[in-house]
């Protein structure tokens, strides 16, 4: 069969079920996504999509490259929707207690994690855990957020914290690997890496806010759909070839995007895409997830790895957002909001078991953390959400 006819076939019945599944979930005050991730966890190549590839006799239900590349899109669509809808105010809002905040949620989990496992797994495998610990999923946030039409302080620093903690995990990880890679690791060369990555990440959104909406408001209507696209991706492009995620430059350009006058014009643009795309990425998050290789060591290992994310995150989290909301539970919500590891906890997984970091047994104890704590915490973060950050 055509690869690419299979790959529409699927992503249309990834679609699909995944609709058809958060509104099932809904009812129970869950947020969407996990309607998403158990759709990809029911329907995927690990799971009843074996059976019915055993029973048509070829791959019907497959993860090929090209549901990746739809993933990745739908994923960038979700992170560049976020930015456009928030803009610039929540890094300016929250300001320095929201650095201090993400950096501190990222960091506690890492010192934690790393100093734990050293001595069971050794110094690469416990580098990879600290640093999946330390990732916060933008997306999650971002698609619980979108759906429930938050907005206020707690959403501001929420926002605010979660993009900087993908620089600081990107930090990192870019200094893990240049351990792993036996470069310089003095404290003089990995200053300068580390400084380098934030000021050239400052640079980048310094320019992309004031330069990005100044072009857009000048460029013709007719073009209008197919310029912030391109604008999107290619600042992308830019932004991965220096080392950054791709999650990273998609919010670059959504905030970026928020300062132009055509902003509402290019937010009915990306909601149409996302009404399509939106829950392609979660659903193929859910259907990378084995269970056929899942042994009782693994499961204990995802849930010891999801108690240490789930608790060390809050604890990195939750002074400075009280601190900054000056409200209890609004400070717990924000903070419950940064527990799911999701896309970014799966990627510094696959990147530990490239570079031989991470065994098959911690990889997969990674991915599993990675689904539980995006369950747990987006579906907390719903409920108290509605509660206090409205």
């Amino acid at each position: 069969m055509d690869p690419i006819i299979l790959a529409l076939f699927d992503v249309s019945v990834f679609i699909l079920l995944a609709e058809i599944l958060s509104s099932l979930v809904q009812k129970y005050s869950l947020p969407k996504l996990v309607g998403e991730l158990l759709a990809g966890m029911i329907i995927g190549p690990y799971a009843l999509g074996s059976l019915l590839n055993q029973l048509v006799g070829f791959p019907l239900i497959n993860v090929n490259d090209y549901i990746v590349f739809l993933a990745e899109f739908s994923v960038i669509l979700l992170i560049f929707a976020s930015g456009l809808e928030h803009g610039i105010a929540p890094i300016k809002s929250s300001g320095v207690l929201g650095f201090l905040g993400a950096t501190s949620g990222a960091l506690l989990p890492f010192f934690v994690a790393f100093y734990l496992y050293l001595p069971h797994f050794g110094f690469d495998s416990a580098l990879f855990l600290g640093t999946a610990m330390g990732a916060t999923s933008l997306a999650a946030v971002a698609s619980i957020i979108e759906e429930q039409k938050l907005k206020g302080k707690g959403v501001n620093f929420l926002v605010s914290a979660a993009a900087v903690d993908d620089v600081v995990d990107l930090i990192l990880l870019s200094v893990v690997i240049a351990i792993l890679q036996g470069t310089s690791t003095s404290v003089a060369s990995l200053g300068l890496r580390i400084t380098t990555l934030i000021a050239v990440w400052l640079v980048i959104l310094a320019v992309s806010v004031v330069l990005i909406p100044r072009v857009a408001d000048r460029i013709s209507d007719k073009y209008l759909e197919e310029f912030p696209l391109a604008v999107l991706f290619g600042l992308t492009l830019f932004m991965v070839s220096l080392g950054y995620s791709s999650i990273i430059s998609a919010f670059v350009a959504g905030v970026a995007f928020a300062n132009s006058v055509k902003s509402e014009r290019i937010k009915e643009i990306s909601n149409a895409l996302l009404s399509v795309f939106g829950p392609l990425f979660f659903v193929y998050v859910g259907a990378e997830v084995d269970f056929q290789t899942l042994s009782l060591d693994t499961l204990l290992l995802s849930l010891e790895l999801t108690a240490i994310a789930f608790v060390f995150k809050w604890l990195g989290i939750f002074p400075f957002a009280l601190a900054y909301l000056r409200n209890f539970k609004a400070a717990n919500t924000v903070a419950l909001g940064m527990v799911p590891r999701g896309e970014t906890g799966l990627v510094i997984a696959s990147l530990g078991l490239s570079y031989k970091a991470l065994s098959p047994e911690e990889f997969e104890g990674v991915v599993f953390m990675s689904l539980f704590t995006t369950l747990i915490g987006s579906a907390l973060f719903k409920v108290y959400a509605k509660k206090h950050l409205v």
